[in-house]
């Protein structure tokens, strides 16, 4: 049976790579600047497939690459 486990979240990674700050990410997705910071450092382990997507889409990236994923097989 196949397993899938949510591991960091790389949002961090990804403001970094973007030249972006997390205020920027907030003021774009109208997520607060707290719950990005609490997604970012793990406070919240995950978030709805709804806000995943919202944030994606400002970064320019997929659902796939906010998180670092673990496949079990």
């Amino acid at each position: 049976m196949l397993e899938v486990e949510i591991g960091q979240c790389l949002i961090t990674v990804l403001l970094h790579e973007r030249g972006m700050s997390l205020g920027q990410l907030s003021q774009r997705t109208g997520i607060s600047t707290q719950r990005l910071s609490d997604y970012a450092n793990g406070v919240r382990p995950s978030m709805t497939i709804k806000t995943a997507k919202i944030i994606a889409i400002a970064l320019n990236c997929s659902i796939d690459d906010l998180y670092e994923w673990r496949i079990k097989h």
